[in-house]
C-alpha cells in the first residue's frame, strides 16, 4: 500500500514537472513582454533551477545580463543555451553580438560567419558582421556588407544605423544625421537610431537636442542598459553643473599656494555653452612674503560641426602684503578646427597677470601668450600632438616654446608614449624661471579605466632635463593620479595629486613641485 502510494506520488510529480516548468517560462515571458525585466529575470532563474537545459531561460538571462553590461555572465548563459540547442539561430546571433560588445572580434567574426552560412536568409548575420568589422577598424569592409543588406531590404534598421555610424566616424555629420533620421522615419521607436543621433548631436554642439534624444530612448526602453548608459554619459557632458575645487601646491623653494574656485557651465542654446568662475588664492613665499589673488571670468563656447570658438573676459585682484594692490583685466580667445576626423588644429590667445606665487603677485607682471596646436590619430591608435607659441612679458622678456608628444594604447587600459619640450627666454631674470634654454625629453606611460560610476587614471614619466644652453642633463620624472566617483547620475567627487622635479612646472624653477586637490561637481 505504502509502496504503491510512493510510486503514485513520484509518477504524479514527473507528470506535473513539465507543466510547472512551462508555467515558470510562461510567467517569465509574460513579464518580459510587459517590460518588467526584473520580474522576468527572477522567473527565468527559477525555471533554470528546475531545468538547467532550458534554452529560453538561458537565452533570455544572457540577453538581460548583456543589457546590464555583464558580458561575461551573458556569455556563460548563452553558452548553456547553445549547448542545449546548437541549432538555435537566435542564440547564435546573440552570442556573436555579445562577443562583439566584449571586444573579442576574431571570435565574434567566426560566429557571424557561422550564422551567415547556416541561415543566409537572416540579414542580422550580415549587419552583425558589418558592425564587428567596423568596430575592429575595417570600415570599408563593414560599409560593403551594410550596402549589401540595404540592397536586399532598403528599410533594414541595422544597416541604416550602421551606415550612419560609419558616416559619423568619418566626420560626415550631415550624412550621419540624415541616415539616422531615415531609420527613424521607418521605426520611430528604434532605440539604436535615437542613441546614435544623440551622440552626433552632442559632438556637433547640439546639447539640448542630444539630451532630448537620449531621454526619448530611455522612455521607450526604461530597462535597456545601453540607453541608460548613453543617457547618463550625455547628461554628464552637457548638463548645467557647478564645480567647487579646493587645491594646494608647494615647491622646494617654499612657494605654497592654496586655492578655492567655484565654477559653473550651462548650455545656453544648441551649439552655445556658457561658463563662469570665481576663485580665491592665498600663498606664501620665502622670505616671509604672503599675498592673495582673486579671480573672476565669464565666457562662452560656440560649436559647429567641425570648428569651435571660445571667448572669455574677466579680472584678477592682486593683493600683496607689501606693495601696491591692483586689478588686472584678463581675456582669452581660442579656435579649433577638425581638418579631418583624425586631424585637428587650434590657436589661442590669452592676456593674464603672471602671478603664480606670492612673490609674483606683487611683481606687477602681465603676459600675453599666443599658442598653436596640432593633433592627429592614426588607424592603429597612435596619437600625435604638437604645439608651439610665444609669450610676451610686460617687463620686456619673451618666451618661445615648442612641444611634441606621442601616445599609444598598448593594452586594454594601458598607454605609453613620449614627450619632448623646448623653450627659450630672451633674458634670464631672477624673479621667475627664465633660462636661456630649457629642454626636456621624457618617456611616459600610465593606466586609465572607467566603470559605471568611477574613473581612475595613473600616469608617470622618466627622462632628462637641461636647464640652460650648454649645461649638462639631469634626471627628471613625474607621477600623477586622478580618481573620480559619481555618487549620483549628476554629481561627482574627484581627487587628484601629482609630484615632479621638472623645473618647467615651477614658476621659480624649483627642483620639486607638488599639488593635490578635491573637486565636487553638482549637476544643476
Amino acid at each position: 500500500m505504502i509502496s504503491s502510494l510512493k510510486r503514485a506520488i513520484v509518477i504524479s510529480a514527473v507528470l506535473l514537472l513539465p507543466t510547472t516548468l512551462s508555467a515558470q517560462v510562461a510567467d517569465a515571458d509574460a513579464a518580459w513582454n510587459q517590460g518588467r525585466y526584473g520580474a522576468a529575470r527572477e522567473a527565468y532563474l527559477r525555471a533554470l533551477v528546475q531545468d538547467p537545459a532550458s534554452v529560453r531561460a538561458s537565452y533570455r538571462l544572457g540577453v538581460l545580463a548583456a543589457w546590464d553590461g555583464n558580458l561575461d555572465s551573458a556569455l556563460t548563459y548563452l553558452a548553456r543555451a547553445r549547448a542545449a540547442d546548437p541549432a538555435d539561430p537566435d542564440v547564435r546571433v546573440m552570442q556573436a553580438q555579445v562577443l562583439t560588445w566584449a571586444g573579442r572580434y576574431p571570435e565574434a567574426l567566426a560566429r557571424w560567419d557561422s550564422v551567415i552560412a547556416l541561415n543566409p536568409e537572416r540579414l542580422d548575420g550580415l549587419t552583425g558582421k558589418a558592425r564587428t568589422l567596423s568596430w575592429d577598424g575595417h570600415e570599408a569592409a563593414a560599409d560593403s556588407l551594410y550596402r549589401e543588406a540595404l540592397g536586399r531590404d532598403p528599410t533594414n534598421a541595422d544597416a541604416l544605423n550602421g551606415t550612419a555610424q560609419l558616416a559619423f566616424w568619418g566626420g560626415r555629420t550631415a550624412e550621419a544625421i540624415a541616415g539616422y533620421e531615415r531609420s527613424l522615419s521607418y521605426r520611430p521607436d528604434d532605440i539604436s537610431a535615437r542613441l546614435g543621433l544623440a551622440l552626433v548631436y552632442r559632438a556637433t554642439g547640439r546639447q539640448l537636442d542630444a539630451l532630448a534624444e537620449a531621454d526619448s530612448a530611455v522612455a521607450l526602453a526604461p530597462a535597456n542598459g545601453e540607453a541608460q548608459r548613453t543617457q547618463v554619459d550625455i547628461l554628464r557632458s552637457v548638463q548645467a553643473a557647478a564645480d567647487v575645487a579646493l587645491g594646494w601646491s608647494d615647491d622646494s623653494d617654499h612657494n605654497t599656494m592654496w586655492w578655492q574656485v567655484v565654477s559653473a557651465t550651462a548650455p545656453l542654446a544648441n551649439r552655445v555653452r556658457g561658463f563662469g568662475s570665481v576663485g580665491a588664492y592665498e600663498g606664501s613665499s620665502t622670505p616671509d612674503i604672503s599675498a592673495a589673488r582673486g579671480t573672476a571670468e565669464f565666457g562662452a563656447t560656440y560649436t559647429q560641426d567641425r570648428w569651435q570658438l571660445t571667448g572669455a573676459v574677466g579680472a584678477q585682484g592682486l593683493w600683496p602684503d607689501s606693495g601696491a594692490s591692483r586689478t588686472a583685466l584678463t581675456s582669452r580667445l581660442g579656435a579649433s578646427l577638425r581638418v579631418a576626423p583624425a586631424i585637428g588644429i587650434g590657436v589661442s590667445y590669452a592676456h593674464v597677470p603672471f602671478a603664480e606665487t606670492a612673490s609674483l603677485i606683487g611683481a606687477d607682471l602681465d603676459v600675453d601668450a599666443v599658442d598653436a596646436s596640432f593633433d592627429a590619430t592614426t588607424n592603429s591608435g597612435m596619437s600625435f600632438s604638437a604645439g608651439g607659441g610665444g609669450a610676451w612679458f610686460s617687463d620686456g622678456n619673451v618666451r618661445t616654446s615648442a612641444v611634441l608628444a606621442i601616445t599609444r594604447k598598448i593594452a586594454r587600459h594601458f598607454f605609453a608614449g613620449g614627450l619632448a619640450r623646448v623653450l627659450w627666454f630672451d633674458e634670464t631674470v631672477p624673479t621667475y624661471f627664465s633660462p636661456d634654454q630649457f629642454s626636456i625629453v621624457e618617456a611616459r606611460g600610465g593606466y586609465a579605466r572607467a566603470g559605471r560610476n568611477w574613473e581612475t587614471r595613473l600616469s608617470g614619466g622618466l627622462g632628462g632635463q637641461q636647464i640652460g644652453a650648454g649645461v649638462g642633463w639631469q634626471f627628471e620624472g613625474h607621477a600623477e593620479g586622478r580618481a573620480v566617483w559619481w555618487f549620483s547620475r549628476r554629481n561627482r567627487l574627484e581627487a587628484f595629486a601629482g609630484i615632479t622635479n621638472s623645473a618647467y612646472l615651477s614658476a621659480t624653477g624649483a627642483y620639486r613641485w607638488g599639488t593635490a586637490g578635491l573637486v565636487v561637481r553638482l549637476g544643476l
